[in-house]
């Protein structure tokens, strides 16, 4: 096991909850082994202080597992944790929702690793090369504990990258049960969804919106819906749902909108879509809502909710300024209500906030907030960096 010594300042935040450790923090490493995948920090006088991961490959080369005693790391440990997890989503089932997220990493006791449930499929997603030394026994604990048919895998890039051509793993292998397709149904608040597990996006879905998408289906009655960066079409069938008078979708993948089609479908068999109040738009988002502003077009509920703008602290300016553009664009063929979201953790709430009031004003419209939303009770945020999404509801007049 590596030993690792840290300043005191970091100590007191450690201490404190935060639960990352980056290379250049470290100010000693004692008994370095290539093949070992878990760490121990003291103090300045010799104490334990944490156990985590360690990830040799990785600037970010220590999650904190366990504080305050030392620990043994094994499946009682996971166990537990993953039983707290679940009381914590236990209300989800009777809502009619059976695609949620099970683990949120950190913020669960799991640093650097998601676990997301849909209906019988569970998908793993690692963030970190350190986890891989745990994955028989987390897969089998999984997988009991939810008697689920199958486990697959998912990993992010960085992680990717760590694997060599003769690796026991890859990204979209299925660990438990028959290989998949990739695609799996699930319900959602009593609406049906597919997720692509294997090649999708994030684990497959965007669980995250879940609570934005309801509250969207209570404010469609009526209306007519600007659904702008719209991917599986999650917050158009919800539009739908509500009972909007009808819906537009904007993205730049033509894959998106077929998936959008195929939720549309399974959610409304009884309707063909396309169709006179459901149509769609392939391409560039900014040059669809500059043409549709030049048409004079306006829709009475106008969705944002773009990918992230900031994949890193240096690109944060260029996001607020594109926060800005997007909402400006927005707000000039909304008459009625818009809802701006942001998924980035580099720019902080009050700055997106700040961005997407300055789009409205550079529009010419007066506004009124209606509210602002963030984290579901499936996506659990313990320390600054795990917020990462924000939306706020705003009222835009003439």
């Amino acid at each position: 096991m590596i030993k690792i010594q840290i300043s005191k300042t970091l100590q007191g935040k450690i201490r404190q909850g935060y639960p990352w450790i980056f290379k250049y923090q470290i100010q000693n490493r004692i008994s370095e082994d290539a093949s070992e995948n878990l760490g121990v920090v003291y103090d300045q006088n010799n104490r334990f202080l944490a156990v985590g991961l360690w990830d040799p490959g990785s600037d970010l080369c220590f999650r904190v597992l366990s504080l305050g005693k030392p620990m043994k790391i094994d499946g009682s440990f996971f166990l537990e944790r993953l039983r707290s997890a679940k009381i914590i989503r236990a209300e989800l089932e009777g809502q009619g929702t059976t695609g949620y997220r099970v683990i949120n990493g950190e913020s669960d006791g799991f640093p650097g690793l998601v676990l997301d449930r849909y209906e019988g499929v569970l998908v793993l997603k690692l963030y970190t090369a350190s986890w891989f030394p745990f994955l028989v026994e987390l897969c089998e604990l999984f997988q009991k504990e939810f008697k689920s048919r199958q486990v697959v895998l998912r990993l992010a890039r960085n992680v990717s990258k760590f694997l060599d051509t003769h690796s026991t793993y890859r990204d979209g292998q299925t660990l438990y049960g028959e290989e998949t397709s990739g695609w799996v149904q699930f319900k959602e608040n009593g609406l049906k969804f597919l997720a692509d597990v294997v090649e999708g996006q994030k684990t497959g879905f965007f669980l995250d919106q879940r609570e934005n998408r309801l509250r969207i289906r209570g404010m469609a009655k009526g209306r007519s819906v600007l659904n702008v960066f719209s991917y599986s079409g999650g917050f158009s069938v919800y539009a739908l749902a509500g009972g909007c008078r009808s819906v537009m979708e904007v993205d730049s993948s033509s894959f998106a909108l077929e998936t959008s089609l195929r939720n549309l479908k399974l959610n409304f068999p009884e309707k063909s879509f396309p169709a006179q109040n459901f149509t769609q738009a392939e391409g560039d988002a900014f040059q669809i809502l500059a043409r549709l502003k030049s048409e004079k077009r306006f829709f009475d509920l106008v969705i944002l909710d773009p990918p992230a703008f900031a994949k890193n602290k240096k690109q944060k300016a260029q996001a607020l300024e594109a926060y800005t553009r997007l909402v400006k664009a927005g707000a000039q063929v909304t008459s009625g209500a818009l809802l701006a979201a942001s998924c980035s953790r580099h720019v902080p709430a009050d700055e997106f906030y700040n961005a997407v009031y300055r789009g409205i004003d550079s529009a010419g419209k007066k506004y009124k907030e209606i509210a602002k939303t963030g984290h579901a009770l499936d996506h659990p945020a313990t320390f600054a960096e795990a917020f990462y999404l924000k939306s706020i509801y705003i009222q835009v007049g003439r």
